[in-house]
């Protein structure tokens, strides 16, 4: 493999849950002769395999226990899996945990030159590297400082300058990105980017879709040790959102899908007005739904209408409307295109609808492809201050 290329073959790794766990040391005696102790194997990661080129841009995406965290420290080499190959090429520079690596003893610049020697660096480019990354954890006045001094932010911000500056073929970022400030998570950014323009590979796992869509150009989705998408950026946050919607949303409207499918809708994403693929959307934010529709027909069709409504979860429609309706053109196409379909709602409701969508041609009466209360979105209003008033409280005693 180059420098940079990571390859995960049927890799398995079983956690060891003990239950029952002594506290004492007469209570660990017992157990010992007595066999109370009961042990269960949990099976962290299922037989999994991912292959990353280097160079690669990936985010690992998934619900809490899903194998993230996991599957980076197996190719940061914490976890050795209990079955199965895990093979990386380069210096790997990780940033898992707030503080790993770190002693508490140590003062900021004492920790720099530890970490630098197993990282491989010798002590004299360790002395010309602590400069630039004080100052771009901006701890240029604390360095002299044990670390058990420092703050969360203190921490993590010095872990990620010196993940970065020792110039790694893979960058492991788990979701500590999260703590810092806005100003420092855009600096951050900033930095990740210039490793992807210079060919590093990066690997990050975040619950921020946003950061997701931005920072990666490919997508794996883990769910229960196991990969259960793995593609471009688009077509995963997709089918992720939509999973993640179904599941917590309690509704009496079921999905219904019909029609000839002579033209068909291909593709759904649901975005925000910045192009990320999102489910949520505030007062005065732009709902945007990219569509790919695709025909079966050989010849031009055209007067297609393109149409969609928003339900309440009980089945109860709210709004309507089509490009017809709204005296706008028409889809005419072969084959293929692309359609995009941009809604402003004025939210006098906050709450969770049903999106559906439509292909028709009603001059012909023909119901081409309908996906009604198919899309699970969240309508939120602004936080007001404050949330509540009083109008009324009155207390009796009888």
């Amino acid at each position: 493999m180059k420098p940079g290329g990571i390859r995960m073959k049927n890799v398995t790794l079983y956690y060891r849950l003990y239950h029952d766990r002594a506290v004492t040391l007469r209570e660990t005696m017992l157990n010992l002769f007595n066999r109370k102790t009961r042990i269960e194997n949990f099976k962290a990661l299922d037989d999994m395999s991912i292959d990353i080129e280097a160079g690669e841009s990936v985010a690992v995406i998934g619900s809490n226990g899903a194998g993230k965290s996991t599957t980076l420290k197996i190719l940061a080499g914490i976890y050795r899996p209990t079955s199965g190959i895990a093979n990386s090429a380069g210096r790997i520079a990780s940033l898992l945990d707030l503080g790993v690596g770190f002693h508490p003893d140590l003062t900021g610049e004492e920790n720099l030159m530890l970490n630098g020697a197993l990282l491989g660096l010798n002590r004299n480019e360790m002395k010309k590297l602590v400069p630039e990354i004080a100052d771009f954890a901006q701890l240029e006045r604390f360095m002299d400082t044990p670390v058990k001094y420092y703050s969360n932010g203190m921490f993590m911000r010095l872990g990620f300058s010196l993940a970065t500056a020792v110039d790694p073929d893979i960058l492991l970022i788990d979701e500590v990105l999260a703590v810092g400030d806005a100003g420092f998570q855009n600096r951050c950014y900033e930095r990740i980017w210039d490793f992807r323009e210079k060919g590093r590979t990066i690997i990050f796992v975040s619950h921020d879709l946003e950061a997701v869509s931005k920072l990666s150009r490919r997508v794996i989705w883990l769910h229960e040790g196991r990969v259960k998408m793995d593609g471009d950026v688009e077509d995963v946050l997709s089918g992720y959102l939509q999973n993640v919607q179904k599941k917590h949303i309690s509704t009496t409207a079921t999905p219904k899908e019909w029609g000839t499918r002579e033209i068909w809708f291909d593709s759904v994403i649901l975005r925000n007005a910045d192009g990320a693929p999102a489910s949520a959307f505030r007062r005065g934010e732009r709902i945007v739904v990219d569509t790919v529709i695709k025909s079966r027909l050989s010849s031009v069709v055209g007067n297609v209408v393109f149409g969609f409504s928003i339900h309440r979860t009980d089945g109860e429609t709210i709004i309507g409307s089509n490009n017809l309706e709204m005296n706008q053109p028409l889809l005419s196409f072969r084959g293929s295109v692309n359609s995009r379909i941009e809604i402003d709602l004025s939210i006098a409701e906050p709450g969770t609808y049903l999106l559906g969508l439509a292909l028709t041609d009603p001059a012909a009466n023909m119901n081409y492809h309908w996906q009604e209360f198919f899309y699970p979105i969240s309508l939120i209003e602004e936080r007001k201050d404050p949330p509540l008033k009083l109008s009324e409280a009155v207390w009796i005693q009888e």
